[in-house]
C-alpha cells in the first residue's frame, strides 16, 4: 500500500523498535507528515480556540510559561476542544429515533463546549482560576454522562454505536482534565512521570485497538500494526518510568496516526475511520510527547 507515492509499509520481520511494530514505519512517516502535525503549539493569551480550524489543522496547544496561568491557557484550549470533539462522535453514533434523547445531550454538551472554547481566548491573570472552576464543571458532567451511557450501553439498555470502552476511555479524559484545572487553582503545576506515563500509555494503547477495530477487514498489515502498538502500551514493562522505551513508543505511535490520517484524507487507507477523529487521536499523541518531555530532567 501506498500513501501519495510512499510506502506505508513493508513486511513485519527483524523489529528493533520500542513496540515491535515494523521499524520502516517511522521514517515513512516523517518523510510525508506535515511538520506542525507532529509539533505542538505554545498556548498564549488570545490564542485561537480549535472550532476555527479544520481538525487536519488544529494546532496542539501546550503551556507556554511555567506557570499556572500558561497551563490553564493551554489545558483548557486543548482540552475543551477534545471533549467538544468527544461529544460529536458520541452524537454520530447515535442514530435512530430511540436514541434522541442521549444524542440531544451529547449535542448539547458539543456546543457548550464550543462555547467554552471560544471563551478561553480571554483566560487573563485576573480571571484564570474562576475559569478553570467552569472548566471542571463542565468536565465532570461530560464525565458523568460518559460513564452513565457506558454502563447503559454495557447494559443492553442502550443500542448505540458507541463500545461501553469508548466511553470508559473518554470519561478517564474527562476527569484528569478536571484534576489537573484543580491542581493548577492550587498553584500546582507539576507533572508526575509515572502519572503521565501510565494514564498516556493507557490511552495510546486503547486508541490502537479503536484503530484495529475501525479498519477494513482488508487492511491486514495496518490491523496487525495497531495490535502490536496496542500490546506494546499494555505491557507494564513499557511504562517503566526509568527507561525512555516510553519515549520512542510515543514517537512511533504519534507516526503511525500520522501515516494513518494522511493516508485517510487522501483515501488511500480502508476504513470507517472519519478524518475528525484521524486528527483527535493524532493531538492526543502530540501532546504526549510533549507531557513526557516536560518530566525528564535539565
Amino acid at each position: 500500500m501506498k500513501l501519495g507515492g510512499v510506502p506505508a509499509a513493508v513486511g513485519l520481520a527483524g523489529c528493533a523498535t520500542a513496540t515491535g511494530i515494523n521499524p520502516v514505519v517511522p521514517p515513512v512517516a516523517k518523510a510525508i507528515q506535515v511538520p506542525d502535525q507532529v509539533r505542538a503549539t505554545p498556548a498564549t493569551m488570545g490564542a485561537a480556540p480549535g472550532t476555527q480550524f479544520n481538525p487536519r489543522e488544529k494546532p496542539t496547544y501546550v503551556p507556554q510559561t511555567n506557570d499556572p496561568l500558561g497551563f490553564s491557557i493551554a489545558d483548557n484550549l486543548f482540552w475543551s476542544d477534545i471533549m467538544m470533539e468527544h461529544a460529536m462522535f458520541i452524537a454520530h453514533l447515535m442514530p435512530g429515533p430511540e436514541l434522541d434523547g442521549p444524542r440531544r445531550q451529547a449535542e448539547e454538551f458539543q456546543r457548550m463546549f464550543a462555547r467554552h472554547l471560544e471563551q478561553a481566548r480571554g483566560i487573563r491573570p485576573d480571571n484564570y482560576v474562576s475559569f478553570n472552576r467552569a472548566s471542571i464543571d463542565l468536565a465532570k458532567r461530560i464525565s458523568d454522562f460518559k460513564k452513565t451511557m457506558g454502563e447503559q450501553q454495557a447494559a443492553g439498555k442502550i443500542r448505540s454505536l458507541v463500545w461501553p470502552l469508548f466511553f470508559t476511555h473518554t470519561a478517564r479524559e474527562a476527569d484528569r482534565y478536571a484534576r489537573r484545572l484543580e491542581l493548577y487553582n492550587r498553584r500546582q503545576i507539576e507533572l508526575d512521570r509515572r502519572e503521565v506515563v501510565e494514564f498516556w500509555s493507557a490511552t495510546m494503547g486503547e486508541h490502537s485497538a479503536f484503530i484495529a477495530h475501525l479498519l477494513d477487514p482488508d487492511e491486514k498489515l495496518l490491523i496487525e500494526q495497531a495490535s502490536r502498538l496496542e500490546k506494546a502500551f499494555r505491557q507494564p514493562a513499557l511504562r517503566d518510568v526509568r527507561g525512555d522505551d516510553v519515549m520512542k513508543a510515543a514517537q512511533e505511535v504519534l507516526d503511525f496516526k500520522t501515516v494513518g490520517e494522511r493516508g485517510i484524507y487522501a483515501g488511500k487507507i480502508k476504513s470507517i475511520i472519519s478524518p475528525p477523529i484521524a486528527s483527535h487521536v493524532r493531538r492526543e499523541a502530540v501532546r504526549f510527547i510533549d507531557e513526557l518531555k516536560r518530566t525528564q530532567p535539565g
